[in-house]
């Protein structure tokens, strides 16, 4: 009888761990996590930037259709743009590392469809909307105006306040606890008013938990 017992009790813990979404199902999931930053495209911003690492938070809403594929929206807070090397006016062998922080609330939604239990591929579209800007540089920061004046000096250059990101990827689903990869590539100009095209390029883990 004990044996019995703890055989049932140990399938049902193993239900719990492995339970399987299945169709009508919806989930609710915060996350947290690290983001790694950079610019792509013309050789004018890209050649001399450097990858920046901050936090990313948010959270994300799943419906599933069926128990492999299913539908996620949510809301994800993120500092992009990139970090690169400028030289001091006074002396020109002196360098020093600025960042560029582009602080946007993104709305990404994607289609993911199940391999196998807990394992999904994603892909989908990643509106953004920037809602601050600083530069940091020589331990100063700066606002948006004054940024682009030392990014752009003697040129009138605005930067864009929307992006749209197509993010592809995937995540893990372990005991509601979820592992999540991404990489989001930007299909909009940062940089208005010049012929350079910059981009935004993002890659996001995150972790989560499924409510």
């Amino acid at each position: 009888m004990k044996k019995s017992l703890l055989l049932l009790a140990i399938l049902a813990l193993t239900m719990s761990v492995h339970a399987q979404h299945e169709e009508g199902d919806i989930t609710i999931q915060p996350r947290v996590g690290v983001s790694f930053s950079n610019i792509t495209g013309d050789d004018l911003f890209s050649e001399d930037s450097k990858m920046k690492v901050n936090l990313t938070y948010g959270f994300e809403a799943e419906y599933y259709f069926t128990d492999k594929l299913s539908i996620a929206g949510g809301l994800l807070f993120t500092n992009q743009g990139y970090k690169f090397d400028y030289y001091d006016e006074i002396d020109a062998n002196s360098s020093n590392t600025a960042s560029l922080n582009n602080y946007y609330a993104a709305v990404p939604i994607t289609l993911n469809y199940y391999l196998v239990e807990g394992l999904a591929i994603k892909a989908g579209v990643q509106p953004s909307f920037r809602v601050k800007t600083k530069l940091k540089a020589d331990g100063v920061k700066m606002d948006l105006d004054e940024a682009l004046d030392f990014l752009f000096p003697n040129q009138e250059v605005t930067l864009n306040k929307f992006d749209f990101m197509i993010p592809v990827g995937f995540s893990y689903e372990y005991n509601k606890i979820v592992f999540d990869a991404r990489y989001n590539f930007g299909l909009i100009k940062l940089f208005k008013d010049i012929d350079a095209s910059s981009h935004n390029s993002l890659i996001t883990l995150t972790l989560g938990y499924k409510f």
